[in-house]
């Protein structure tokens, strides 16, 4: 088939592009920035496009001869962007995608939410029912944007998935990148007890997501969360990677009310200066909520089972970084 991937120059979306062309499809791999796509980029069954994911015209490009749309392009981790450039790309831009999938043909949308739309679950673990209680404007227009989608549906049935991935990692990844070299090198900076709940998923479990919810009819229409098989805590977290690494993290633990009070301001300096700041609202998340979640719907309706728990998966990670630091 003929596939969009919107977002492919970030971790999963490169991830997914390999994995496509892996499997024989043609891939459109676009997105703002193309500087991580130079190796799909030399296969002839992939297009790499840059491009703003707000301009239509090139929306409408970009999606002929299209079959199925993965759409994971949004506005995330950028700190400086006000509020209603997440509104224009979460919300606005993926109206107008869904309208000109439709009209180009396009038999299947994948849409990519998150866990963050839960912000702390306070009774784990979580189904795809919430409640939602979203901590930034990032997880806002998330919720907003499945909103949308939903409303496509009902209005078109035009044949749409919504997935929730929770927190995936591996190779690639630059938050896995980042704890993996504090860690070796001793400087983890706890903030609060650390036993708040994280739930990692491997980055091949939830390209298996991508392809069941591609392939399966009885994915239309419905949301599935998709995690691994089972959360961590923080401490846990931190722990594993210590034992992959072979190192003993030294700890220094931060109260979470004092970095909870710093992260406001450190914002407004990271606004001014137009700077990305290590402590912000968004960044605390990590320590100040718990997101654990249960699969059984994926595992009911799509067939979905993770395969790599979380040892293992650190330890492909550090391997796949071994391996990439001697080419």
């Amino acid at each position: 088939m003929k596939i969009l991937v919107t977002g492919a120059n970030g971790f999963i979306g490169r991830h997914l592009t390999a994995g496509l062309l892996a499997r024989g499809h043609q891939v459109v791999a676009f997105d703002l920035h193309s500087d991580a796509l130079q190796e799909p980029a030399r296969q002839k069954s992939c297009q790499v496009v840059e491009g703003d994911l707000c301009d239509r015209t090139l929306q409408k490009q970009i999606l002929r001869g299209i079959d199925v749309v993965f759409h994971l392009a949004s506005a995330h981790l950028q700190q400086t962007l006000g509020d209603r450039v997440y509104e224009e790309v979460n919300v606005k831009a993926l109206a107008d995608l869904l309208a000109a999938a439709k009209e180009s043909g396009a038999r299947r949308f994948i849409h990519t939410s998150t866990v963050g739309i839960y912000g702390h679950v306070a009774k784990p673990p979580a189904d795809e029912s919430g409640p939602f209680a979203p901590q930034s404007i990032y997880g806002e227009t998330k919720l907003m944007g499945e909103g949308v989608v939903n409303e496509f549906f009902r209005r078109t049935l035009f044949p749409v998935t919504i997935l929730r991935p929770a927190w995936v990692y591996g190779p690639g990844c630059p938050r896995t990148a980042k704890l993996l070299r504090t860690v070796s090198k001793g400087r983890f900076i706890m903030i609060g007890r650390g036993d708040n709940l994280r739930h990692p998923i491997y980055i091949s479990d939830m390209l298996e997501a991508y392809y069941l919810a591609m392939e399966k009819e009885q994915a239309v229409g419905e949301t599935f969360i998709i995690a691994g098989a089972q959360p961590a805590s923080t401490r846990e977290l931190v722990e594993t990677i210590g034992r992959v690494l072979n190192k003993k993290p030294v700890w220094f633990n931060l109260p979470l009310p004092l970095a909870q009070a710093l992260a406001v301001p450190s914002e407004a300096v990271g606004r001014w200066l137009h700077l990305s700041m290590p402590l912000t609202r968004r960044s605390l998340e990590f320590y100040n909520t718990s997101n654990a979640f249960t699969i059984a719907k994926a595992q009911r309706v799509l067939g979905f089972q993770p395969q790599v728990d979380l040892e293992q998966g650190m330890k492909k990670t550090v391997e796949a970084q071994v391996k990439q630091s001697a080419v």
